[in-house]
């Protein structure tokens, strides 16, 4: 996925603005950069954006427009922050070819776009058909037996969300309470208390990354995520930059 080494600026996007609050999403988005282009990017943008013009992007715009004054490589994490075919040929046309990469796609040219989105949008097609047809379905067990069962075996009479319950606010608290847990687990970890103590012993970032994935290497149920896996480069920034907060 690396072109030659050359410098990326990465660009990503949420939809709401709860996940850019909590960093849901944005981390994996880094991760899954960091991991393709096997260093970090020169820069970072990012959308809180929900809606289906990306020309109301203003960081996205702010990327291209970096990435040409500079001759850096956008790179976008997966194809689906882009909604369409149209859009994402549009960026293309505006940054050349050779200049835009999907982390998620072998190349990205023309024609692999226009037969990847192709096919994705036909797969968005066929997975509403099958909600609707499932809903149907449901509706027919209620209007039958007064209830229908849900995929995870609870009886339910109703659809969609409690009455009088506020979606936005249940939004927010599911993700305040998983960055809850995150958080919680972050302090209990011995991983994050080497990282302190190194910060604090002033090890530069680099060299605490690279010694970090070292001891993952040797104690990789210790020097880990929560399930196991190689924390990524963007974590482990994250983690030595509030370490110094707290130091």
């Amino acid at each position: 996925m690396t072109q030659n080494n050359r410098p990326y600026v990465l660009w990503r996007r949420v939809s709401t603005k709860e996940q850019g609050d909590s960093q849901l999403g944005l981390e994996a988005q880094s991760a899954i950069a960091e991991y393709f282009m096997r260093c970090e990017p020169i820069e970072t943008f990012t959308d809180v954006y929900s809606g289906t013009k990306l020309a109301e992007c203003p960081n996205l715009n702010k990327a291209m427009k970096y990435c040409k004054e500079h001759g850096y490589l956008l790179v976008i994490a997966k194809t689906d922050r882009f909604r369409n075919v149209k859009e994402a040929l549009a960026i293309l046309d505006e940054m050349g070819e050779g200049n835009l990469s999907f982390c998620d796609l072998p190349t990205t040219d023309r024609t692999v776009l226009t037969m990847m989105f192709a096919m994705w949008e036909r797969q968005a097609i066929m997975g509403r058909i099958n909600t609707k047809l499932a809903l149907n379905e449901r509706r027919k067990q209620r209007d039958e037996h007064g209830y229908w069962i849900s995929k995870t075996g609870n009886v339910r009479t109703h659809f969609g969300r409690e009455k009088g319950c506020d979606l936005s606010a249940a939004t927010a608290a599911a993700a305040i309470s998983h960055t809850e847990r995150k958080e919680a687990w972050r302090e209990s970890s011995p991983a994050f208390k080497w990282v302190m103590d190194k910060v604090k012993s002033g090890m530069p970032r680099k060299e605490i990354i690279a010694e970090f994935n070292r001891l993952h290497e040797l104690q990789p149920d210790v020097f880990c995520t929560p399930r196991g896996s190689r924390l990524s480069a963007g974590v482990l920034s994250y983690w030595i930059k509030d370490s110094a907060e707290i130091v």
